[in-house]
């Protein structure tokens, strides 16, 4: 068993003054207007509400978590998604993402341990027992389809994610708020400081 945190990146190459040009040149045919500071007029239309211009744009990212939080976010569903497959996928190892809060292994005398060193061991016991049954099943047999049955939804997954920028607003707005789930904020919030790096204007407000 391996334990990972989750991540997501940008595997675009992109240029930022290249979109907020063509966001800009998309928005402003409506009243055929000059074009000028695309930035600025980036900045208007998010702020007047007029966000459908930002679906000319799509950006795609590669993000790495657990099945739980990826049922979650391939509920987006005007987003594009292709997910690693567990029915395909024979996994030699299990590659896991631990309950959020606590890093590393917890090797301390049990009598001594406190309720989340406890509770961090029983989940760690969990994880090892499902790992060996999966690897009994395939060893008797059983195709990676059939032995995924005992796969636990901390199970890290590889996705890739593409949508567009008013989508992906969509998704920051909803995933970082207080009351998402600690794993997906941890992604969000990637996803948002890397569109404050590159697209800062996209995301200011959120």
């Amino acid at each position: 068993m391996k334990i990972i945190e989750p991540s997501a990146e940008l595997i675009d190459e992109i240029n930022p003054e290249e979109i907020l040009r063509k966001i800009e040149r998309c928005g402003k045919v409506s009243r055929q207007s000059e074009l000028g500071d695309a930035e600025n007029f980036v900045r208007k239309i998010i702020k007047l509400g007029h966000e459908s211009v930002l679906e000319h744009v799509s950006l795609t990212f590669k993000i790495v978590c657990d099945r739980a939080i990826m049922a979650e976010l391939t509920r987006h569903r005007l987003a594009s998604f292709t997910v690693e497959s567990t029915r395909y996928v024979k996994y030699e190892e299990l590659t896991v993402i631990a309950p959020f809060g606590r890093g590393g292994y917890c090797k301390d005398d049990p009598n001594e341990l406190d309720d989340e060193a406890i509770r961090w061991n029983t989940w760690e016991e969990q994880i090892l027992q499902a790992e060996d049954t999966y690897f009994i099943l395939l060893e008797r047999g059983a195709t990676p389809e059939i032995a995924r049955a005992v796969l636990p939804l901390c199970l890290a997954t590889e996705l890739y994610m593409t949508a567009n920028l008013r989508e992906l607003r969509h998704i920051l707005k909803l995933r970082t708020a207080k009351a998402a789930h600690p794993q997906m904020r941890q992604v969000a919030g990637q996803i948002l400081n890397i569109l404050r790096e590159k697209l800062p204007v996209i995301v200011e407000d959120i």
